[in-house]
């Protein structure tokens, strides 16, 4: 590997955790309730993939909306099986259990 690719990646891994930590902090910071939203897809070449969006209305009544996580599911893809899936989720000082159900 060269080197300047190590240097990106570990420049991008920088970068995802102080996002992160931000992300954890602002959830913190929030006296009101969130929403949480998940939506999942598969790509092109049939590989698939869930994300966790947060939506909440801060302080100055503003409504945001952000990714919380992605990632890849593996197969098999059927409500069954996806619905057996619970992902323990860390928002901020708030310990959720998310059951996705689809189908």
């Amino acid at each position: 590997m060269q080197l300047w690719f190590i240097e990106i990646k570990v420049d991008i891994g920088r970068m995802y955790m102080k996002e992160k930590m931000m992300l954890t902090e602002l959830l913190a910071s929030i006296p009101n309730r969130i929403c949480l939203a998940s939506d999942l897809w598969t790509s092109i070449n049939i590989e698939s993939f869930i994300s966790l969006i947060v939506h909440f209305v801060d302080l100055n009544w503003k409504l945001n909306s952000k990714l919380h996580n992605f990632f890849h599911v593996p197969p098999p893809h059927t409500s069954f099986e996806l619905s057996k899936k619970f992902f323990l989720t860390r928002l901020g000082t708030r310990e959720t259990c998310v059951l996705y159900h689809f189908g």
